[in-house]
């Protein structure tokens, strides 16, 4: 039986934190879904803070002259067309209440779970917040409707942004595939996740698809190395997270056995766009590795 040490839990929670800040329609303290006319109207733009890249981004695409500040991501550092917005929160700590309320803002988007405080607060003030949970491909089209409503702009499609993801209807692939975000222990998605809808999007026959989490993690199960050799998959995602997921997953004694070891089908995918969505542009390159897989 496998047991857990303190490093494993450690990682896991992380990984479990990350997957809220990032990912993260669900906390409205007050409904902004409206009934508007559409004028682009670049007098009388919203003022928005978003403290996730994804949300970033999406109002950055949607109506970026509303984009007043951002979270510190290494996900918008890179791209020019933020450089000169205010970075309200660092890493892992809470925003800056304060600097957020002073920039007067009209819309505050922030992650379920990892926001929750800072937008009950923010919203006591008489400031509008909306609250994401990101879990699958029809939550990402909800919220960037909702964003477009909000703003009063042309709601893009979600296909114009991702072209990548948008594929003809097809038949579930006769190769099994296991994804695993987590050597130690393996944790693997289910249905329930981000990583499940996009799987699911592209007919990849996920093997823990329908297996129930008894992780503690919400769409996500932890596997035994007796239940991955038992499933034996064609295929294997292993995910980016900073480490050498590919060298330690290799480095367990029962790695050989399996069959997309022998057969070199080992394929390593960033962390962002396939676990945590991460931005618009992480979306799409998870979504064009999966075509090639």
């Amino acid at each position: 039986m496998f047991k857990f040490n303190r490093k494993h839990l450690s990682s896991i929670f992380l990984f479990l934190s990350l997957i809220i800040s990032g990912c993260s329609p669900s906390l409205k303290e007050k409904s902004i879904n409206k009934t508007v006319s559409f004028k682009n109207n670049l007098t009388n733009k919203k003022r928005v803070v978003a403290l996730t890249s994804l949300t970033s981004d999406l109002v950055d695409r949607l109506s970026p002259e509303s984009l007043i500040a951002i979270p510190d991501s290494r996900l918008l550092k890179s791209k020019e067309q933020f450089k000169n917005k205010i970075v309200v929160s660092q890493g892992r700590n809470p925003p800056n209440i304060e600097q957020i309320i002073a920039l007067k803002p009209d819309l505050v988007l922030g992650a379920k779970g990892f926001h929750d405080k800072a937008l009950f607060q923010i919203n006591d003030l008489g400031i509008e917040v909306i609250s994401t949970e990101i879990k699958d491909w029809n939550n990402l089209e909800l919220l960037t409707e909702e964003i477009s409503n909000y703003l009063e702009v042309d709601n893009q499609p979600l296909y114009l942004l991702t072209p990548y993801c948008n594929q003809p209807q097809g038949e579930v692939s006769t190769d099994s595939t296991i994804v695993l975000v987590s050597s130690s222990p393996l944790l693997s998605p289910n249905k329930k996740s981000w990583a499940g809808s996009i799987l699911n999007k592209f007919y990849i026959n996920n093997l823990i698809r329908d297996i129930q989490s008894k992780s503690g993690f919400d769409g996500y199960v932890t596997l035994s190395p007796e239940t991955l050799l038992k499933k034996n998959p064609d295929n294997i995602i292993l995910i980016d997270t900073g480490n050498d997921m590919k060298e330690l997953f290799l480095s367990k004694s029962y790695s050989s056995n399996l069959k997309a070891v022998k057969n070199n089908n080992i394929f390593t995918f960033n962390y962002y766009g396939l676990i945590n969505p991460g931005s618009i542009d992480s979306i799409n390159t998870a979504c064009k590795k999966l075509i090639e897989l």
